[in-house]
């Protein structure tokens, strides 16, 4: 244990003036301008003073930000405040619908032992173990950074246990250390999702409201930051904030690119964790149209590889936010006034780039998003569209073109260091948003379209309260389909089956977040799916693009029914284009392998969901694949 408690984080002057405090005695601010430095204990939260009793008061609260390697076992809490908390929180009924959501977090830190009691919060103290924890847990799946100046460190964060008197105070005040910067805020919000490696229960209600409450606290930090730096960008450079390239959160990072990067990190926090799909859209928008006023769409070979990432993956979140939204992107990959080249991985001798052909995958969901539109228009219409036949072939052959790629994508990739994580990473989702390109083309032709699910996922149907389904294709009768479609019903459920099965490989092989302890000196002959998940046990993704784990599920779900009605109706004949041409006799062994090849396939998509599950965004998504999953298969 320390010998005293850590102070405040600001001093009185400070807060006063609005001033960023250090929190030493004398601070910096007060020193420079020679002014009186004094704290006092924060008065916010706790219960009400009576009249100050002549009996001797409790002793001092022990220091609320604790070391990992500190003996914690003396730490108390009160778990009734925690429990009227968690009563409190509006999350509670979405977490208590489904009682396997909060088992999925607890098999995952399953052996953790509890070595400290109550509600935990993971939290850094510096700039620099910030930046660490980004390269381990968020770029692998979101490459916004150049590759990292220096080798990664272990990842040790801090845990903040909130004293009984600080019970409902969520506050940067509490905290040891605010993040300087929008971009860092950004990163803590993201961060702190994820729970300490000590703690025992993440799922416990009290435990999911602290992670909740301080990472809000931290995107709305950073919004406000952010929108400060962008009305007064002179303002980003001036002290306090650091300026060299050896104070810089990242010295080969701009700091005027920091407001556009924390735009799309808030506009993918706003989809992961609150669910909320208009919001990221309106984040997103907010950040490419920044940047267009930066000019980062009209650079030259000379750009750098942060400016080419923040443009880059301002337009892949563009399309991202877009498909979800069902709506088109403001702008694409083919507008001629952009001229800024692709990005580059560090990637093995294979030379292998995954970021064509992850805006190349948004581009063909662009295309079907803008031929289904046509197909609807069709169907109240009395004249047929014409070449509508030829371009729907057109375009299931150009995406098939694409998914051959993928194959020497998924294979695996030689790396050094992040680059080859995160690059091995970007073309497995590519090859996931390719594959469910070609779903969503197919999807309605295959299966009507009927709903299965009770909310309303991505641009999949729903079931409204009546039991009828809401779908856009329902008033079209199987012959006008044929009119205009050029793949039959069985070609087009076989399509969507082999895609579906790849949608699932490539999610199984996302490699998890690797501690930097993991990697060796002689990665390069290291295939990154061999690497260990991180030293916390933490085995989670940044799910924005599981929009395809829900297509794929859906098909999956679809033809499992087919083939049980079939052979319910001993009427396996109408099913012998998915089991690949059965031999007389074997049918039905045939039947029942495919349905235990579409359970595994469903059963692996539903895992790499509840990996995600510390993000709450997605839990609707997991609640309804779980319920079609148990009426299937119990």
């Amino acid at each position: 244990m320390r010998g005293t408690p850590p102070v405040k984080a600001a001093c009185l002057a400070c807060r006063a003036s609005k001033t960023r405090c250090d929190g030493q005695n004398p601070c910096r601010p007060c020193l420079v301008k020679g002014r009186l430095c004094s704290y006092q204990p924060s008065r916010r939260g706790g219960p009400r003073r009576r009249a100050r009793s002549l009996l001797p008061g409790p002793s001092p609260q022990p220091p609320t930000v604790v070391d990992l390697s500190e003996d914690s076992g003396s730490l108390i809490d009160d778990p009734g405040i925690w429990n009227t908390l968690a009563l409190l929180s509006p999350y509670k009924r979405a977490q208590d619908a489904d009682r396997g959501s909060q088992d999925r977090l607890e098999a995952l830190h399953a052996g953790t032992a509890c070595e400290i009691q109550g509600p935990l919060l993971r939290v850094y103290t510096s700039e620099q173990d910030i930046l660490n924890a980004y390269y381990i847990f968020i770029h692998p799946y979101l490459p916004l950074l150049p590759p990292p100046a220096e080798p990664l460190r272990s990842d040790h964060p801090q845990v903040y246990q909130p004293s009984p008197g600080e019970a409902g105070t969520v506050d940067h005040s509490c905290l040891s250390y605010r993040p300087l910067s929008c971009l860092s805020l950004a990163l803590s919000a993201v961060l702190a999702l994820i729970p300490p490696p000590q703690d025992g229960n993440p799922s416990d209600p009290c435990c999911a409201w602290l992670r909740r409450s301080y990472s809000g606290l931290f995107a709305q930090s950073a919004l406000e930051s952010a929108e400060q730096d962008i009305v007064e960008p002179d303002a980003a450079r001036i002290s306090p904030r650091p300026s060299t390239n050896s104070q810089r959160f990242h010295p080969d990072l701009p700091v005027r690119l920091h407001p556009i990067l924390t735009l799309m990190i808030l506009g993918v926090y706003d989809s992961c964790q609150n669910g909320n799909i208009h919001r990221m859209r309106m984040r997103i928008n907010q950040a490419i149209t920044t940047a267009m006023d930066s000019s980062l769409h009209r650079l030259e070979e000379n750009a750098s590889e942060a400016q080419r990432r923040a443009w880059w993956i301002a337009i892949i979140l563009g399309y991202q936010s877009s498909a979800v939204n069902s709506s088109s992107p403001i702008i694409t990959t083919n507008d001629p006034r952009i001229t800024t080249p692709y990005p580059a991985f560090e990637l093995g001798t294979n030379g292998l780039e995954p970021w064509s052909l992850i805006l190349q995958a948004h581009n063909a969901h662009d295309s079907v998003s803008a031929l289904l539109r046509v197909i609807t228009m069709q169907s109240v219409q009395s004249s047929p569209t014409p070449d509508l036949k030829d371009k729907i072939a057109r375009l299931d052959q150009s995406i098939l073109s694409l998914a051959s790629g993928c194959d020497l994508m998924c294979a695996p990739m030689q790396g050094n260091s992040t680059e080859g994580l995160a690059g091995r990473s970007f073309g497995l989702i590519a090859c996931a948003l390719i594959h469910s390109a070609r779903i969503k083309l197919h999807r309605f032709r295959a299966f009507s379209d009927i709903p299965i699910f009770l909310e309303k996922h991505c641009d999949l149907s729903s079931l409204r309260i009546d039991g009828s389904a809401s779908q856009e294709f329902s008033s079209m009768t199987a012959t006008e389909i044929d009119s205009f479609f050029p793949f039959s019903k069985d070609e087009s459920s076989m399509i969507c089956l082999k895609s579906s099965l790849a949608v699932a490989r490539a999610f199984k092989d996302v490699p998890s977040p690797c501690s930097a302890t993991s990697r060796s000196t002689d990665l390069e002959t290291a295939s990154m799916t061999t690497l260990a998940p991180a030293q916390d046990g933490y085995y989670g993704s940044l799910p924005y693009f599981k929009c395809a784990a829900m297509q794929a599920s859906y098909v999956l779900y679809m033809l499992v029914h087919r083939v049980r009605a079939a052979l319910s109706s001993r009427r396996l004949s109408i099913c012998y284009p998915l089991l690949n041409c059965p031999e007389a006799g074997t049918e039905i062994q045939d039947a029942h392998r495919l349905i235990e090849e579409l359970r595994n396939g469903a059963h692996s998509l539903i895992l790499s969901m509840k990996r995600d599950l510390v993000y709450e965004g997605i839990a609707s998504m997991v609640n309804d694949l779980d319920a079609a999953y148990i009426s299937l298969f119990g």
